[in-house]
């Protein structure tokens, strides 16, 4: 019987109760003292979602569900969501959904972090991590993989996204391993680190899942991972996955939206991932050669399952194909201009002004469109018919491949139909519009990439998760530019009037940590001067540092630096590009517990989601205010609309995204209460600007220590 009814407003005394007295047992068992940036988190997300009026049902009737707190490093956000939610959840009889943007914090959530609070707070509560198919093995495809002739091979590889390398040695193993239960079928749970061309043959998607038909389905990795997540109160899950269930309609994988609280950690990715979900793709080559193989693949398929393809459909898929490589030729002759006028350097790239496509090439994209759609009714006609002989009986190895092939077939026509609709179509004045370019990939044959991707999620995300969605929190460290909330607003499409919190902070910026802006002749408006005299800094920077971090925004200045220092600085320097992201973590703290020296040069991926703390990092250099790319596609084609609409693109979306960026660079900084260092930024800008002030303010509230005078 669920706490909540339709005339309750507020969070009941009995949940306040038993959220009070679970937090307080946790605090007890690990010695733990209250934080009071923690424990307003706790409230904030009880109140919102205990607060939430629900029917008879239980359905909501409350038009605000969500609330979003940006906490930074130190406050326990795990633990503060958690608390609150868990028991919320189960007195509405709805499902916690967590989700993360990585697939390495989702697996502390479940293994490390659930498993202690339920410990130590006495909660009844069951929780299973949630992946997509793509992390696990499938036993049809490694089996096929294991027994398939070289003729195979190559059909095999046309299905798959990219071309596998099919290791048969390793694949062997993996199958002795499983028999002797030393692996679970999980691609993170591999002993060593597996390339997508590895793992891709040995891996499915649902396009390409024959599911209960599937001769290996009583055994099925993914089948049994999901029948656990539909028995637990929380599931643990990710950003791309939970994306990909909305994308489905929802409930498709998880649990239905309206049956479910869901809690976005990291959620500043959030509109990002949605974006690239969203977002259509399609190589001209690729598909052309993927075109002209398919007649082999339906006369495979017509010799070893009878009575799936007539002679008249086998007859129809070539003509088509034969018309439709005609249209991609000429598609091809009209676009390879644009090669001209593309910028960029090993992969020129072109963007349509405004998302808008000449006429010509709108026409052209029509009849593709249509012909993509003609060879995918006849493919899922096919299908079709294997679906019916499927109906009464499991089929053979051979004919279990042959439906993973026509339904991979199937999904990839589907996708091409959906990049020609979207090429062919106008975008409506009154909403932002797509993003449309080319891309000129030099190889032996040039290879030509039609991209489209929305500028705005806000009406999907809106449409999708808001408006379904039993109650969300969003969390994160960098949601805000100085407490304003509106950058992550207009991305995301929450509802205005959700609540929205900035928590103190547990750290003493002031004591432990200072930020320095130093005197330099160049800033990055002269980028060569700028990267020489950087150059000569870093070193006597860091010298005395043991353990350093230094930021870069482009790889052109990375490759820079590293091309002027001089040898024996060069030793202490761990970079991005030379060693995984792993692997530099693991030397990088292995330098310091030995007592040695270690630098890290790094881009924007370790600006975030990585810790450093205590000796392992106590200097963070920023090279460069992170501004976007300015011929990112997607970016310049949303600075185009704002400006169009009277709006300031700079403004509204340059500078707040630089900020956060800043934010959670200096971030790295302070992991725990009794971490202390320094941030050195190398931008002038920051001073001689008239945004630099708003840039600072939005910083966190280090000691500053700033020349104001430039060198000479």
């Amino acid at each position: 019987m669920s706490n909540l009814s339709k005339s309750n407003s507020a969070l009941s005394e009995q949940l306040k109760t038993e959220i009070q007295e679970a937090y307080t047992r946790l605090l007890d068992a690990k010695g733990y003292k209250a934080r009071y940036c923690q424990k307003l988190m706790i409230a904030e997300i009880a109140r919102t979602l205990g607060g939430i009026e629900t029917d008879e049902d239980g359905q909501r009737l409350s038009p605000v569900n969500s609330c979003v707190v940006e906490a930074g490093t130190g406050t326990g956000k795990t633990i503060a969501y958690a608390i609150a939610a868990l028991p919320v959840a189960k007195a509405a009889g709805k499902k916690l959904v967590i989700s993360t943007a990585t697939v390495a914090l989702q697996e502390q959530v479940t293994y490390q972090d659930l498993p202690d609070i339920r410990k130590h707070a006495n909660l009844d509560v069951t929780f299973a991590l949630a992946k997509g198919r793509r992390r696990y093995l499938c036993l049809a495809r490694l089996d096929q993989t294991l027994q398939q002739t070289e003729e195979l091979d190559q059909s095999f590889a046309l299905f798959a996204d990219e071309e596998g390398d099919l290791d048969r040695s390793l694949y062997q193993t993996m199958l002795d391993r499983l028999g002797r239960g030393e692996w679970n079928g999980d691609r993170d749970d591999w002993p060593d680190e597996l390339r997508n061309q590895t793992w891709t043959p040995i891996s499915t998607d649902h396009s390409r899942c024959t599911g209960r038909q599937c001769s290996h389905y009583d055994n099925c990795i993914f089948y049994r991972a999901r029948e656990q997540i539909h028995r637990v109160d929380c599931i643990v899950a990710n950003h791309d996955l939970v994306l990909a269930d909305l994308m489905m309609g929802g409930g498709a994988v998880l649990p239905a939206p309206e049956d479910t609280i869901y809690i976005f950690d990291e959620g500043h990715h959030l509109p990002d991932k949605a974006t690239n979900h969203f977002s259509s793709f399609l190589q001209l080559h690729s598909t052309q050669q993927w075109l002209e193989q398919l007649p082999a693949s339906v006369h495979q398929l017509e010799a070893g399952v009878a009575g799936i393809v007539s002679k008249s459909v086998s007859g129809d898929v070539e003509r088509s194909i034969v018309d439709t490589m005609a249209l991609l030729n000429e598609m091809r002759l009209l676009v390879q201009d644009f090669e001209e006028d593309a910028s960029g350097g090993d992969r020129p790239t072109f963007r349509f002004q405004m998302g808008i496509i000449p006429q010509e090439i709108r026409d052209l994209s029509v009849q593709l469109a249509h012909r993509f759609e003609q060879l995918s009714g006849l493919f899922t006609g096919i299908k079709d018919n294997l679906d019916r002989h499927f109906q009464d009986d499991r089929g053979t190895d051979e004919e279990e491949y042959f439906l993973a092939m026509v339904s991979g077939i199937s999904t990839r026509m589907e996708a091409s139909v959906r990049l020609w609709m979207l090429f062919s179509k106008s975008d409506s004045t009154d909403r932002a519009p797509n993003a449309r370019w080319l891309v000129f990939v030099p190889e032996e044959t040039l290879e030509i990439q039609f991209h489209v991707s929305p500028i705005s999620v806000s009406d999907v995300l809106q449409e999708l998760l808001w408006e379904r969605s039993f109650g969300v929190v969003v969390t994160s460290a960098t949601l805000s530019v100085g407490g304003d909330f509106s950058r992550f607003k207009n991305r995301s499409g929450i509802h205005p009037d959700s609540q929205f919190v900035t928590l103190p902070s547990p750290f003493n910026f002031q004591e432990q940590g200072v930020l320095r802006i130093p005197a330099m002749s160049m800033d990055p408006s002269e980028p060569d001067a700028h990267t020489t005299e950087i150059a000569s800094m870093i070193p006597e920077l860091v010298r005395n540092e043991r353990a350093s971090l230094v930021l870069f925004t482009s790889w052109r200045q990375l490759l820079g630096v590293m091309s002027l220092l001089d040898e024996e600085f060069s030793t202490r320097v761990l970079r991005q590009g030379v060693l995984t992201r792993s692997e530099i973590m693991r030397t990088h703290r292995e330098r310091i517990d030995q007592g040695e020296s270690s630098c890290i040069f790094g881009l924007a991926s370790f600006a975030e989601g990585i810790d450093l703390p205590g000796e392992y990092c106590n200097h963070v250099v920023i090279c460069k205010i992170p501004f976007a790319v300015p011929d990112d596609p997607v970016g310049a084609t949303l600075a185009e609309w704002i400006e169009s609409q009277g709006g300031n693109s700079f403004e509204e979306v340059m500078l707040p995204d630089a900020a956060l960026r800043m934010v959670q660079a200096c971030g790295r900084l302070l992991r725990t209460e009794s971490d202390y260092g320094s941030v050195t930024i190398l931008d002038r800008r920051l001073v001689t600007k008239r945004y630099g002030s708003r840039l600072q303010n939005a910083l966190p509230p280090f000691r500053r220590e700033i020349e104001r005078e430039s060198r000479s």
